[in-house]
């Protein structure tokens, strides 16, 4: 497989598995979140694959309705509705009120979903971490299309200044050869 070919196939497996992942983040919150990761720099996994992880939160002074137990219960059920599967619902122990649930849509290239309901006196987060399933192919080649320049040192700096998203907008995989996220269309331009 080309270099282009590879970046082409990652490319597409990047966006099912955000177009997944940010299908959840409108059932909890239908506004902007905070960037933990975005989710297209590849890492290695297994001997020769790659995957993508990304994290994602809702923003200060925020509030979930009701208890976290009553919104991990909630999204625990659209999850299962939804064709995702292996979901598991954990509490803490003693006075901690965090909600975990944790789920995979391995056909959308979602190794494992986690959502942290966190309840605070000011305001309550929500943190989404996902782990893309690995994916065939070399992660260092990968990584230099993804960021041209990376292997020789001599990548531009990213000017990418983006610290929140809609869920429903365009996504980018990628940087130019500038330092720009590369953002697609329909057509794969």
């Amino acid at each position: 497989m080309s270099g282009e070919e590879s970046f082409d196939q990652a490319r597409e497996v990047n966006f099912a598995y955000k177009a997944a992942v940010a299908d959840v983040q409108v059932q909890l919150f239908e506004g902007e979140w905070t960037l933990e990761g975005y989710g297209d720099s590849p890492d290695q996994c297994g001997d020769d694959g790659y995957m993508f992880r990304l994290g994602r939160s809702t923003p200060f002074e925020w509030r979930f309705e009701g208890t976290p137990a009553e919104a991990g219960k909630r999204i625990a059920a659209w999850l299962d509705e939804n064709g995702w599967s292996d979901i598991k619902t954990r509490t803490y122990s003693g006075d901690v009120d965090n909600v975990l649930v944790e789920a995979e849509k391995p056909d959308s290239h979602v190794a494992l979903l986690t959502i942290d309901f966190n309840p605070g006196q000011r305001s309550d987060m929500i943190t989404i971490n996902a782990d893309s399933t690995c994916g065939p192919g070399d992660w260092d080649n990968l990584i230099e299309s993804v960021m041209p320049g990376i292997s020789t040192g001599e990548a531009p700096p990213v000017q990418d200044e983006r610290t929140t998203e809609h869920p429903g907008d365009a996504l980018s995989f990628g940087y130019t050869a500038e330092g720009m996220p590369r953002f697609w269309d329909d057509e794969g331009q």
